[in-house]
């Protein structure tokens, strides 16, 4: 393992809570490409979220310049996120060239499947960063729940896609159908599992000011983005049903992609299973919160529960049912 691959291994649980616990499933080459995707991810959120650096547009340019081999711009926004500030996510956009190397070092296929889903990602999330640099701060991020759809392709769908071609590259493809059929289906998991983000980051988004929240949605019950946290609503129960049905809707197509990977693949299967079963969960906490989402913290499912469902899921082979029953049973609860 080179120094870079050990950055990479070494950096992951400081950027992200379960994400880490996941991908220690996988293996190999597989593995080390889940993982430098994943960083690379999250670099370009960090541009998103947490820069104060040159402008947004300039700042993906070169990242998206850097990813195509120039590490010159690498090198500068290293430098530039150096003298940005403190903390994990600004720490990894520092040590983008590590990351780049250890990216350059995966298989030719695999370099390919990182770089367009990176790709997309970054040129997605340029479009609505660079917007919402222009509007007032309190403006809502996004406007119709057609744009909800298209951020939520722009930063989880195209990585869906990205993780089934690195698996038909470790795995192989087991025919042209089936895999077609998972890349139809590798953005609605991505989907799922951004918008129970979205919906589980309301009260610590909005007070940011990031309202994923639909200024269409918002018009229809008459409040603007600060209605939505601080103090309890009656229109905050319509918004938050809307927008977890959303959520338990791309859910419960999970199971259609997961019984599309062979048993014999069991990492990759549990790779994918388990932030599923633990959005489903998350989603049941943030329903026992008498505070949600108004309230000032984001429901978050205990560790040892995030455990227990993993390690459930290893007593069945019949994971797609196992999550569809769970859905169903959210879906027609309280």
């Amino acid at each position: 393992m080179t120094p870079d691959q050990r950055y990479c291994r070494a950096v992951l649980p400081r950027v992200s809570r379960t994400f880490a616990i996941n991908i220690r499933v996988l293996s190999g080459r597989l593995g080390d490409a889940v993982r430098i995707g994943y960083l690379l991810c999250r670099s370009a959120d960090t541009l998103e979220d947490s820069w104060s650096g040159t402008s947004v547009e300039a700042s993906f340019e070169r990242f998206l310049r850097a990813v195509d081999g120039d590490r010159a711009a690498a090198a500068g926004l290293a430098a530039e996120a150096r003298g940005a500030g403190a903390g994990p996510d600004l720490e990894l956009l520092a040590n983008l060239p590590r990351v780049l190397r250890a990216y350059d070092a995966l298989p030719a296929e695999m370099c390919a499947a990182v770089r367009d889903g990176v790709r997309t990602l970054a040129t997605g999330m340029a479009v609505y960063a660079g917007r919402a640099a222009i509007r007032p701060a309190a403006a809502p991020y996004l406007d119709t729940a057609e744009e909800l759809e298209d951020y939520c392709w722009v930063v989880a769908g195209c990585v869906g896609v990205m993780l089934t071609r690195l698996y038909a590259a470790a795995h192989g493809a087991g025919g042209e159908a089936a895999q077609t059929r998972r890349l139809e289906l590798a953005p609605i998991v991505g989907r799922a599992l951004q918008l129970t983000n979205i919906l589980l980051d309301w009260p610590s988004d909005v007070r940011r000011g990031r309202c994923f929240v639909p200024a269409a949605w918002l018009a229809e019950v008459g409040i603007g983005p600060r209605d939505l946290v601080d103090r309890d609503r009656p229109q905050l129960r319509a918004l938050v049903t809307r927008l977890e049905a959303r959520a338990l809707e791309a859910l419960a197509r999970v199971p259609d992609y997961l019984d599309l990977i062979p048993l014999r693949h069991l990492r990759y299967r549990l790779f994918c299973l388990w932030p599923a079963l633990w959005a489903v969960g998350s989603l049941q906490q943030a329903r026992r919160d008498p505070e949600f989402p108004w309230g000032p913290r984001r429901p978050k499912l205990p560790r040892h529960e995030l455990y227990r469902a993993s390690i459930g899921s290893l007593l069945t082979v019949d994971h797609g049912g196992a999550l569809r029953r769970m859905c169903a049973a959210v879906a027609g609860g309280p």
